[in-house]
C-alpha cells in the first residue's frame, strides 16, 4: 500500500478512475501510472507510460481540473526547465 496520508476514500476514488470506462486507452495508461500525492511533469509521465510526450501532453490537457490538477512548476529533470507540475486530483 502506499506510505502517505491519503484518506483510504481517495485511495478507492483513485483506483475507480484507474478503471473507469469514461476515459480513453491512453488517459488511463497515464493515470495508472501516477501516484497520489506525487507531482509529475509531462516528460516524466511518457516516459513511465511508455507513450510519446506531445501525446502524453495531449491527454493531459484534457484531463486537467478533472482528474489531474497543476499544482505549481518543478525543474524537468531531462530538461533543466521549470515546467508545470502535475497531480492526481484529489477526490471531493
Amino acid at each position: 500500500m502506499y506510505k502517505t496520508n491519503i484518506t483510504e476514500s481517495s485511495l478507492d476514488a483513485f483506483s475507480d478512475l484507474k478503471k473507469s470506462n469514461t476515459l480513453q486507452q491512453q488517459q488511463r495508461q497515464i493515470i495508472n501510472v501516477m501516484i497520489p500525492e506525487r507531482t509529475y511533469t509531462r516528460r516524466e509521465l511518457a516516459l513511465y507510460s511508455g507513450l510519446e510526450t506531445s501525446t502524453v501532453s495531449a491527454r493531459v490537457n484534457s484531463m486537467i481540473d478533472v482528474c489531474v490538477q497543476v499544482v505549481g512548476r518543478k525543474k524537468d529533470p531531462f530538461t533543466g526547465k521549470n515546467v508545470e507540475a502535475l497531480m492526481l486530483k484529489a477526490a471531493a
